[in-house]
């Protein structure tokens, strides 16, 4: 028997294994193929930021939480605190001035704006549509709502 012979037999005795594993993991393929074609599609349409109006309940609570915690007891806690919290807002706040296309001014590395310059960031937010809580002490000696 020579080479070609013996491929051929073996074709022959595992055609039923072939026939009967690609029927079964044909639909597998087909639905990885599909997930990899769709994903790249998603990409191309998800924005890559999240919903404003998410952005603008977190920033909305993070200004409230710094309310809350500024007329608090506990001194040295309360300045720990302010300062983390200083750092949450800019961080929600920048994200929101990028997600409607405002400017956003540099912050130093692991740490908020300072004051007046955050002031300013929640200032613009609000003249561009973003309702935030009025009695903040962060804008409201210069609310111009």
């Amino acid at each position: 028997m020579d080479l070609s012979r013996t491929a051929q037999i073996v074709v022959i005795m595992l055609s039923p294994t072939l026939t009967i594993g690609a029927a079964i993991y044909a639909p597998r393929v087909f639905r990885a193929a599909r997930r990899l074609v769709v994903a790249r599609d998603d990409t191309a349409v998800r924005p890559d930021h999240r919903p404003i109006e998410l952005v603008a309940d977190d920033l909305r609570r993070l200004l409230r939480q710094h309310e809350t915690v500024k007329q608090s007891a506990g001194l040295a806690r309360r300045a720990q605190h302010l300062v983390a919290l200083e750092a949450a807002i800019t961080d929600c706040a920048s994200e929101a001035a990028r997600a409607l296309g405002l400017s956003v001014p540099d912050r130093p590395a692991h740490e908020g704006l300072s004051t007046s310059r955050l002031r300013q960031l929640l200032l613009d937010l609000a003249d561009a549509g973003i309702v935030l809580p009025p009695a903040v002490g962060l804008i409201a000696a210069d609310r111009r709502l």
